[in-house]
């Protein structure tokens, strides 16, 4: 019987332990793991500018660690439970309901976290903020479509036509006809006859 009461007394003492061990890792992911709980020091957080459920304190919902460039909407919203910070002198530093649902990104100095309860937001000091700048993403561009091959047909080059001669817009002089074949006969036949006269007059000296 004692020792069901030891037993029990030590299970009881462990699952406490537990839950200590669980409580503050759980209160460290409130804050988006900007710092270790036990640490405190100077940040930049980007997250949205919002108002507790009570309307009596700003906060800033899903911190992440900045600085950024810029977002791609202008407003923002959370849920209960989301992670948050909450913001001191957030209104001495300029800040007011007209941020509230933007994108801001602010400088300050982050406290330590002494509580275990993870219903306590962690506190966040502003020093200076900015309404963070909205770059929509630009949408993905069609590829361009591949140009088609161009049908070509080949024709047979044409040969070149002939250039006129330049004349001087007169006849052309008309040649003079040669003789005819007549003159020529007649002296073939005077040779002949030459040529048998001589032969004759050395047949008669002989």
């Amino acid at each position: 019987m004692v020792l069901r009461y030891v037993c029990g007394g030590m299970a009881a003492i462990a699952l406490t332990c537990g839950v200590m061990t669980v409580r503050p890792a759980y209160a460290q992911l409130r804050d988006g793991g900007l710092l270790p709980p036990e640490h405190h020091g100077m940040v930049t957080a980007v997250g949205c500018f919002l108002r507790t459920e009570d309307g009596k304190k700003y906060i800033l919902a899903n911190p992440t660690p900045g600085p950024v460039n810029s977002v791609p909407e202008a407003t923002c919203s959370a849920a209960a439970g989301d992670n948050a910070l909450d913001l001191n002198d957030a209104a001495d530093r300029g800040m007011n309901d007209s941020l509230i649902g933007h994108w801001v990104e602010i400088y300050g100095d982050l406290e330590k976290e002494t509580s275990t309860n993870p219903d306590n937001l962690r506190e966040l000091e502003v020093k200076s903020f900015r309404v963070l700048p909205v770059v929509p993403p630009r949408r993905a561009e069609a590829p361009a479509p591949e140009p088609q091959p161009i049908a070509q047909s080949f024709e047979p080059a044409s040969a070149p036509a002939p250039e006129p001669v330049a004349t001087s817009g007169q006849a052309p002089t008309p040649l003079p006809k040669t003789a005819g074949y007549g003159p020529t006969g007649a002296l073939i036949g005077l040779f002949a006859l030459a040529g048998s006269l001589l032969l004759r007059s050395f047949r008669v000296a002989a």
